[in-house]
């Protein structure tokens, strides 16, 4: 039987007698770099790695590899199987959120509604936050179709061209969002991605009167997605979206309100039934609520 290690964190590490009074300050971040990569590495590996396999990934030299594995298996980032010298990935890395985390919770929370609003529709549904400037997938549930997309943990299309995106934009101060989209014109990624600031610009102030967004083929061919914002009445910013995404050809435009609709329902009854949200307007700056102190407590 193989023998996995995993050595407790050493809380004398910090202040070994050893370590120089003060570190260089590129090397130490250079060496929480190589860390980080080497971390990556493994979360994302779907099995054990031998150093050799971690050292190629990385594209670090052999010892720097084994140094940087050792202090995240002795960290408990790692575990080591003895016998055959190969590396997993440890549960501080796999979990590093207790079970108790405003993350966690919401996900227990908005399991039920996900899953049947998945069901109602047929397509993949997800829950994002928006965390400053980025959009976290909480969690989604897989759609039947085939073809139906998969999420990453974090949001990677273009904010002007994905309906997540344009919700984080629609509320936005123009300055703000001018500034983080810049002078424009935009990027194209499809024929039908809108690229003129202007033009853009009007699609925000539908989002904002309709009450949610969709890309259909903006980003992808054949990709649709439809998202509606988790936003209080009283709040000038969301907090985040709930998403349905299909292949295009498989919803009809005259669809798109219902399934809107459907999403709207689905938004109203997450943000009345989930506690944690309540956490999540004081991880962002933006928003009347949020900009004055005096109104947290009685958000």
């Amino acid at each position: 039987m193989n023998t996995i290690t995993m050595k407790k964190p050493v809380a004398s590490r910090a202040r070994a007698s050893a370590r120089p009074e003060r570190d260089d300050g590129a090397a130490v971040i250079g060496s929480l770099s190589r860390g980080l990569q080497v971390l990556d590495v493994l979360r994302q590996a779907n099995g054990y790695l031998s150093l050799s396999d971690i050292a190629a990934e990385t594209g670090l030299d052999a010892s720097t590899a084994h140094r940087l594995v050792q202090t995240l298996t002795e960290n408990g980032y790692a575990v080591r199987d003895d016998v055959q010298k190969r590396y997993l990935p440890g549960p501080r890395a796999l979990s590093p959120l207790s079970l108790f985390h405003p993350l966690t919770q919401l996900r227990r929370e908005a399991s039920s509604t996900l899953h049947s609003l998945q069901k109602e529709t047929g397509y993949t549904t997800a829950l994002a936050l928006f965390v400053g400037k980025e959009r976290m997938v909480v969690d989604f549930v897989q759609g039947g179709h085939p073809l139906s997309p998969y999420y990453e943990s974090w949001l990677k299309s273009p904010l002007h061209g994905s309906a997540s995106g344009r919700l984080l934009l629609a509320w936005m101060p123009e300055s703000e969002r001018e500034q983080l989209l810049g002078a424009g014109p935009y990027e194209a990624y499809t024929p039908k991605t809108i690229t003129d600031p202007s033009a853009l610009s009007r699609e925000f102030g539908r989002v904002r009167m309709r009450g949610y967004a969709v890309a259909r083929d903006d980003y992808n061919h054949g990709l649709l997605a439809i998202g509606v914002p988790l936003i209080h009445q009283a709040e000038s910013q969301p907090l985040g979206c709930l998403m349905l995404t299909s292949p295009s050809g498989s919803v009809p435009v005259e669809a798109e309100e219902v399934l809107a609709d459907q999403l709207k329902a689905a938004s109203k009854l997450l943000m009345n039934s989930a506690p944690s949200l309540q956490t999540f307007k004081q991880w962002s700056v933006r928003g009347a609520a949020r900009r004055n102190p005096a109104n947290l407590a009685i958000a």
